[in-house]
């Protein structure tokens, strides 16, 4: 057996799975080899590349709408280890973060913050994905990933008015096979995976996919006694998962798979509350003067958010007369625990925690018939009901410190640290939110000639949802608790004494939306195609987690969100080259925008409608084998994406009359204080929808037996965009734009209403929370020896070490800039 030198955990963890792989494998002498496997995946056949983006499988360029799709190939050969990676490879399609949660965009449409289900749809063995951790996973086992650009609501139903990510796990091998992979990288980056597969039986076969990962962090920790010094990295990653598949062909026309999922995971990146820019307190308070000034540095007393999540399946097939009868059945249950320090110093001042669940049942069923000359036709329906809460044994509670309540004295942080178990609790807040929802849909493709086929179907979707909340307060004011016959500093966390309610409410909403599509589609030859198609897309409307203000008559829900989208594209493939090029035009309704609020010392995701938003745009992608072993690649989307007429915003401005502490800049506005500001954000960019993406890579073999050496490298160039906020520099204040209201029912915000008559009026309209232009350099050195039976690879991301944001948030108590991973190398072998 070869090896390769890794971290004794990894090498630990590897062993587990040898262990595995070899009891599966004894297993394997008893059975027979002649498991098939599931034929429904992203798979090669000959030139053409088969997908399942309409719900069957077709081949790519027979498909009227953008897809993208990336085979274990690419995967392997660029290093690409999750979903996220996919970025740097696929044209349009980008994943920032809220917070820890990545959140997806497809041609601009996003959401920007984390506690909400995204807009751009993720299923995983055809199940439906409500936690986005999974996306930030690696990936053991997949077979195949597709992006689908563009609405798609008829397939794919809720939440998909961006696109869906179909991500697709090996089903069970024919015969049995497996491999182990360590890696090892900068900031101490251990990774170990590893899968086995095979029957059992001539009918019954077994997979098993395991991956760990663990890392020290990029994050540089400021010193708690030195300024301007650092106690080493930290905010380090940890990932663990299994997944396991058993399949049996019960009868000649039946087929059951069960499966199980099992994932954990901790990125304290997402509790980084750091304020770098428009910082409100001096650096020369104990605690204060440590407290960093550049873009991947924290500081703080406790980072903390780990997720899990069990997911069970059961997936039957039925070979009927007329078709194949699916459904996919699955449960599954998440925690997110998140304890964070909001003013992101060493000042014992506050802390939050708490845990959200979630909690899903679902089933889908779809008859794909295909007995019907010249017509494809599938039928179905869905059924989703998701429970998510604070958990009540930790809702969303804030703790006081002693530098917040009278007499404000605290020890000096340099030489004495408050254990969390000594802050005094000041509120809980408690959620509970029910959606059930359902839905039916048909489509049908007629190909009504050799060359001509047209496209029709249609969803119909119904939600409802049930939500409540209630905040509690062991004091109105903690700086005169009196108010309420309490005296806060008998409160500690294990004697809550008795709390008092100042906001309960409850509420129920109901949505429904009907989401057809259509197409038309023209073979100008075998392998090319010109196609026009016409998608609608729906996400359903939301509640915040919190009463907003403790006031339950401003506790309304933000609307569903819709888009009509409309596309033209010409597609052509060949035994060396695979060309698409698209033009794209959708017209958006009440989009949902959320933002960060810090509202009583805890930042609050809080949502609002952009009454209209217009995007168009060219996608262009390419890849050509220009010789034997030697491919090309490249892409790239020119995007328009803008926010239409009198959206106002309750942003986040800045005072012109109250100067900030943050010495790290020369920008004049990051260096005044934050401010709620009302504003108007018509005509601006839309957040995470850069005006050009784009990549370009290679990958070129040197043959040598069944192995050889392969080189690969990708260019990713990104122009400036909005990584999170929406906000503009500028704004009026609220007091203000409410009386100008009352006397003109059409009045605007007036941006620069606080900016007036200073140096920086011209840039009250300004979108602040931009990330400018970059470019990420990616490449690996493989060798695979002739056998093709292990390999070596040596690899870097992000080669020119490129600092840049992967979230913007202005808050009350400054500008935090969580920063994205920086220049990173290692090598990793497979056996």
């Amino acid at each position: 057996m070869n090896s390769c030198k890794d971290s004794p955990a990894a090498v630990r963890r590897m062993l587990r799975l040898s262990g595995i792989a070899g009891m599966t494998a004894v297993a394997s002498f008893l059975a027979s080899p002649a498991f098939a496997q599931s034929a429904d995946e992203a798979a090669v056949d000959g030139d053409a590349i088969i997908v399942t983006a309409q719900r069957r499988n077709e081949s790519l360029v027979n498909v009227p709408m953008s897809v993208a799709v990336v085979s274990p190939e690419t995967l392997s050969s660029l290093g690409i280890n999750s979903a996220r990676e996919l970025t740097n490879v696929t044209s349009g399609f980008q994943i920032n973060f809220g917070g820890s949660y990545p959140q997806p965009s497809i041609r601009g449409i996003s959401t920007t913050a984390g506690t909400f289900e995204n807009n751009v749809a993720l299923f995983m063995d055809g199940l439906y994905q409500t936690a986005p951790q999974v996306l930030n996973m690696d990936l053991p086992n997949v077979q195949g990933i597709q992006v689908l650009k563009g609405p798609q609501g008829t397939l794919y139903g809720r939440n998909a008015t961006g696109g869906a990510i179909l991500i697709d796990t090996l089903d069970p091998s024919a015969d049995w096979t497996g491999n182990i992979e360590a890696t090892y990288g900068r900031f101490s980056d251990r990774r170990a995976r590893g899968y086995v597969s095979g029957p059992l039986s001539d009918r019954i076969g077994v997979s098993l996919a395991g991956t760990f990962r663990k890392t020290d962090g990029y994050y540089k920790r400021a010193s708690r006694t030195t300024p301007g010094q650092f106690d080493g990295r930290f905010l380090g990653l940890e990932q663990e998962g299994v997944r396991a598949k058993i399949k049996a062909e019960l009868t000649d026309t039946l087929r059951v798979t069960l499966a199980y999922n099992y994932l954990r995971a901790s990125d304290p990146r997402g509790t980084i509350f750091t304020p770098i820019e428009n910082t409100t307190a001096p650096f020369t308070a104990p605690g204060n003067n440590t407290r960093p000034t550049g873009l991947g540095e924290a500081s703080g007393d406790v980072f903390s958010q780990p997720f899990w999540q069990n997911e069970g399946s059961i997936k039957l097939e039925i070979d009927t007369g007329i078709g194949t009868l699916r459904s996919v059945t699955g449960y599954s249950d998440a925690k997110s625990k998140t304890v964070y320090d909001f003013s992101g110093s060493y000042v014992p001042d506050s802390y939050g925690s708490s845990i959200i669940r979630d909690r899903t049942i679902q089933e889908n069923v779809d008859l794909n018939i295909d007995k019907i000359k010249d017509v494809d036709l599938i039928v179905g329906g869905n059924y989703y009901n998701i429970r998510t809460n604070y958990d009540p044994k930790m809702p969303n509670s804030v703790f006081l410190g002693p530098a917040s309540y009278r007499p404000f004295s605290y020890p000096d942080p340099a030489t004495t640290l408050v254990p969390l178990s000594a802050y005094r609790r000041a509120s809980d807040t408690y959620f509970f939110r029910t959606k059930n929802a359902w839905a039916i849909f048909a489509d049908a493709t007629v190909h009504a000639t050799e060359q001509l086929t047209l496209n029709v179907g249609a969803r119909y979707s119904s939600e409802t949802q049930d939500v409540s909340g209630t905040k509690n307060v062991f004091c109105s004011d903690p700086l005169n608790p009196a108010t309420l016959n309490c005296t806060l500093g008998t409160l500690l966390p294990g004697a809550q004494g008795t709390p008092y309610t100042v906001a309960s409410s409850a509420r129920t909403a109901s949505y429904s939306k009907f989401t057809p599509r259509a197409s038309i589609r023209y073979a100008l030859s075998p392998g090319t195609n010109v196609y026009a198609s016409y998608s609608k897309g729906f996400r359903s409307g939301e509640y915040n987690l919190t009463v907003p203000n403790d006031n339950p008559a401003l506790w309304r829900d933000a609307k569903q969100e819709s888009v009509d989208s409309f596309e033209i594209g010409l597609k052509s493939q060949g035994r060396r080259y695979h060309f698409e090029l698209a033009g794209f035009y959708s017209d958006y309704r009440n989009l949902q925008v959320s933002f960060i609020q810090n509202i009583g010392g805890v930042p609050v995701a809080t949502l609002a409608n952009a009454p209209k938003a217009k995007i168009y745009g060219v996608d262009l992608n390419a890849d050509y084998e220009i010789f034997d072993n030697f491919k090309i690649r490249a892409g790239g989307t020119w995007l328009h994406a803008r926010y239409g007429d009198r959206f106002f915003f309750t942003g986040s401005g800045v005072n012109p009359a109250v100067a900030a502490f943050n010495t790290n800049t020369t920008d004049p506005l990051k260096k005044l204080v934050n401010m709620t500001l009302q504003q108007d954000l018509s005509g601006l960019q839309m957040a995470r929808a850069p005006d050009f993406a784009g990549f370009v890579g290679f990958d070129y073999l040197i043959p040598k037996g069944e192995g050889g050496l392969r080189i690969a490298a990708n260019l990713k160039y990104t122009t400036s965009y909005v990584a999170t906020n929406p906000s503009v520099w500028g704004g009026e204040p609220l007091a203000s734009y409410n009386a100008r209201l009352a006397l003109d029912p059409n009045a605007a915000p007036n941006n620069a209403a606080l900016l007036a008559g200073t140096p920086y009026a011209n840039r009250a309209s300004e979108q602040r929370a931009r990330q400018s232009a970059f470019a990420l350099i990616n490449a690996s050195v493989t060798w695979t020896d002739p056998s093709d039976h292990y390999y070596v690879r040596v690899w870097g991301n992000n080669l020119t070490d490129v600092k840049y944001r992967q979230h913007y948030a202005p808050s009350s108590g400054g500008t935090y800039v969580p920063m994205a991973e920086p220049l990173t190398f290692g090598g990793n072998c497979w056996v």
